[in-house]
């Protein structure tokens, strides 16, 4: 059970210094297209090297969803694969719709949030957790225990807490620390500002999330998926609107399923479900564009309360941090039925969300890797590209490299007779190239060509950009050309002084000049031949030369 925020995920925090917020704000969409192009055919090889059951992606910019994808499976024992529209539970997600409530009725006079729980929930009033604030249970500083001394919910060997068990917890063990002395996080916390909404309100926290923070925006229809906890009657991975199961991990052998489960009084903290489609959308209103709350309220939940982790931080429900030189802000989630994650980056207007089917399911880290792609599509270099082609670079003499040109300002090349320009190069190597070491994904990002580790969760890491350098002889074939394709940003163990060679024939169609298009047959990378991925195939045994 992981419903902690995940500040150990792979981290391409970035410093100031390395982006600028000016950078950062430089979205357009053709760069969130360029990304949206390759992420069905990059989760598929996630899916494959990682022995991922399901995951849901989206991607939603300036008001709408620009790419929804869906790999692996709802129910792997079944058979049945992850739809789009399959609901998946997104766990500590509520956090974030409690703490919206919280604030609304705020807004509307009705609580403070240095209000403590003996005041607002007469059945705490005289306990233990009885001088706890708002303010504190929002940002887990309050001391109060993360689950209590028996939480096995967690394991489904139990049913989660009611209303009247919650109660208990509070008047015995609940109370774990004096408040403000570290964080504590706590679903339990939680749990007890679910009553509160109750208690202000006069309806249950199902209605009253639904009422202040779902229905302002749209959401909970079918147009945007999202609700407080497992319905009564919630249809299962057979139905293409339904539940999609959860699985265990990896490391306790073949995956089993984990059925969906209610959370009870638990729900502010842990029962929402939603699409990834419908959460980074909710998301991207609420916390980009200010759908909601007004702008002075959505300040108090973003500021810091704790830092976490170097460029990681929590706020009232909110996590927050940098990565990949975006700024973004919202929730994880864990649930026994899998891992989830949600950035909005509220200067870009940009949402995205990745949903997982598996309790060991990488979704920081593909979220993380989503945001690298944009990244290099919005112009800016691989993380650590810049020091390894500076000055000096790992203690040499050079002077440096100056970054490529973005194609459309390179030069082309001479194949067959006619002057063939970088960009038609490029289209013509894009894709998937194999060997026995794994397989690189070529893609154009931005107007520049990247060479990427397809199976790599955070693919901008140590993504090689590469410039059209002329043609050559083919190391197999002295009779025979090849393009070169210069690589920069390689720390020094790959390609760095040496090409990329691509080989290149002409393919069956035509360009808009009447020429044949072009088509690469396969890549020299370090003296190795990578074939394209529909042309490899691995023997049963790879031997040794005889």
């Amino acid at each position: 059970m992981t419903d902690a925020p995940s500040p150990t995920s792979p981290s391409p925090v970035e410093s100031a210094a390395a982006t600028t917020a000016e950078e950062s704000r430089d979205l357009v969409r053709s760069a969130v297209d360029d990304v949206s192009a390759i992420l069905p055919g990059w989760l598929a090889d996630l899916r494959a090297a990682h022995r991922l059951t399901g995951v849901q992606v989206a991607l939603w910019h300036e008001g709408e969803i620009v790419a929804e994808a869906a790999e692996g499976a709802a129910d792997a024992p079944a058979g049945i694969d992850l739809l789009p529209t399959h609901r998946v539970r997104i766990a500590s997600h509520s956090k974030m719709f409690c703490a919206l409530t919280i604030m609304r009725l705020r807004e509307q006079g009705l609580l403070r949030l240095d209000d403590t729980l003996g005041e607002c929930v007469p059945d705490l009033a005289g306990t233990p957790v009885a001088d706890r604030t708002v303010r504190d249970l929002l940002s887990h500083s309050a001391g109060i225990t993360r689950d209590g001394a028996d939480a096995s919910w967690w394991q489904l060997e139990r049913r989660f807490p009611d209303r009247d068990e919650l109660i208990a917890m509070a008047k015995d063990g609940a109370v774990v620390s004096d408040p403000g002395i570290h964080l504590q996080y706590s679903n339990i916390g939680y749990g007890l500002l679910g009553l509160v909404i109750e208690e202000v309100t006069g309806k249950t926290f199902a209605e009253a999330v639904a009422e202040l923070v779902l229905a302002p925006v749209g959401a909970g229809g079918e147009d945007m998926p999202i609700g407080p906890d497992l319905p009564a009657d919630a249809p299962g991975a057979e139905d293409p609107h339904g539940f999609a199961a959860g699985h265990t991990g990896l490391l306790h052998g073949e995956r089993r399923v984990v059925e969906q489960i209610p959370t009870g009084a638990l729900a502010p903290a842990t029962g929402f479900w939603a699409t990834a489609s419908a959460i980074a959308a909710f998301a991207g209103e609420v916390l980009t564009r200010g759908a909601l709350l007004e702008p002075a309220s959505l300040r108090e939940m973003r500021r810091r309360v704790w830092t976490v982790a170097e460029g990681r931080h929590y706020g009232l429900g909110l996590q927050e941090g940098t990565l990949h030189g975006f700024h973004v802000l919202a929730h994880s989630g864990g649930f026994p039925t899998g891992l989830t994650r949600t950035w909005a980056a509220p200067a870009e207007k940009l949402s995205i969300s990745v949903l997982g089917t598996s309790i060991d399911a990488p979704t920081s880290a593909i979220a993380a890797g989503i945001l690298g792609l944009l990244a290099l599509a919005s112009g800016r270099p691989a993380p650590d590209a810049g020091a390894h082609e500076s000055a000096g670079a790992l203690g040499g003499a050079g002077n440096g490299r100056e970054r490529p040109a973005p194609l459309a300002e390179q030069d082309g090349v001479q194949i067959d007779g006619r002057e063939v320009s970088a960009q038609e190069i490029a289209s013509a190597v894009v894709g998937t190239f194999d060997c026995v070491w794994g397989r690189s994904r070529l893609a154009v990002l931005g107007d520049r060509l990247f060479m990427l580790d397809a199976a790599a969760l955070d693919p901008a890491q140590g993504a090689l950009e590469l410039a059209v350098a002329g043609v050559r002889k083919d190391p197999a074939d002295p009779e025979a050309s090849v393009v070169a394709l210069m690589p920069w940003g390689d720390a020094g163990y790959g390609s760095w002084a040496e090409p990329v060679l691509a080989r290149l024939t002409a393919g069956e169609g035509e360009g808009a000049d009447g020429a044949r298009t072009l088509r690469c047959t396969g890549l020299w990378d370090t003296g190795q031949l990578l074939v394209p991925t529909a042309d490899f195939a691995l023997p049963e045994r790879v031997q040794a030369p005889r």
